[in-house]
């Protein structure tokens, strides 16, 4: 499924730098049932999230390119915690409430999310999410700021840089599938040769120990997230201790071992998301 025709009938709204994609629910099964946010994972684009949005005509559906995805420009800066729940609230505008899909690392957005405003939160589903509770932010930020974003912003402007870049990362995106299926290059590979693209993922790479950390002092000031949470678990399975901050960290948690898929679930089993979605909500 090719993203740009796709993406090019729904709307599409650039809101200080986030791209948000609405989609109507387009059979009318859905009437009454709550709208989907899909959050994308480290450095990935929403488009990644067609396999999915296809299996679910009955609900809204709103997803969100980063700045840097799109066609939009990197603004110079890491992401942080604040600044992307910002962004959620201004996507999720005009709904009273949604069902949260998160992916990887987007997890810390989606609990943190549910923390602060649980009631606009109708149910989460963690797609294989990431799981941590660093107490220290570390060094990472103040030390790519000073010294690896003027070097980012010179060097990814090289062509030769991009193609490299799109070529690594898709394969490394194949690794992280196990289905056999082709990935579509306009969300897997295509968007890695624009250098702004490639400054954003290197970027939120770059912030995930502080957006982490920022996520357990939260933790440590606001009751577990009280929603209905599917968590969708790919190999490897999370190690005990992990597990356990999954399970303090949400009270309503069904986990779901999906054996049979890989990293990127929404290529290899779309149809336990979808199925996750209707569970919480």
């Amino acid at each position: 499924m090719s993203a740009e025709p796709e993406f090019a009938r729904w709307s599409r709204a650039v809101v200080d730098g986030f791209t948000v994609y609405q989609r109507p629910a387009t059979a009318s099964a859905g009437e009454g049932k709550d709208p989907v946010l899909f959050l994308n994972g480290c450095a990935l684009a929403a488009a990644g999230w067609l396999p999915v949005i296809a299996e679910m005509p009955d609900r809204d559906v709103i997803a969100l390119d980063r700045p840097g995805f799109a066609g939009t420009r990197w603004p110079g800066t890491l992401p942080d915690l604040a600044g992307e729940l910002a962004a959620m609230e201004r996507a999720i505008a005009g709904h009273s409430r949604v069902v949260i899909v998160a992916h990887s690392m987007a997890a810390f957005r989606a609990e943190a999310f549910a923390r602060l405003r649980p009631e606009r939160v109708a149910g989460i589903v963690l797609v294989d999410p990431s799981i941590e509770d660093y107490r220290f932010r570390g060094p990472a930020g103040r030390f790519s700021l000073a010294t690896w974003m003027p070097v980012l912003g010179a060097l990814v402007t090289r062509e030769q840089i991009g193609e490299a870049a799109s070529w690594l990362s898709h394969q490394g995106f194949l690794r992280q599938s196990g289905s056999g299926r082709a990935l579509d290059p306009e969300a897997f590979k295509d968007p890695y040769t624009d250098p702004d693209t490639l400054r954003a993922a290197i970027a939120e790479w770059l912030s995930y120990r502080s957006q982490a950390a920022d996520l357990e002092s939260l933790r440590g000031r606001i009751e577990p997230v009280r929603a209905r949470t599917s968590a969708l678990l790919a190999p490897p399975l999370p190690s005990r201790s992990r597990s356990r901050i999954l399970e303090a960290a949400f009270a309503d948690l069904v986990r779901h071992e999906i054996r049979d898929s890989r990293h990127l679930m929404m290529i290899d089993r779309p149809d336990m998301i979808v199925e996750a979605v209707d569970e919480v909500s």
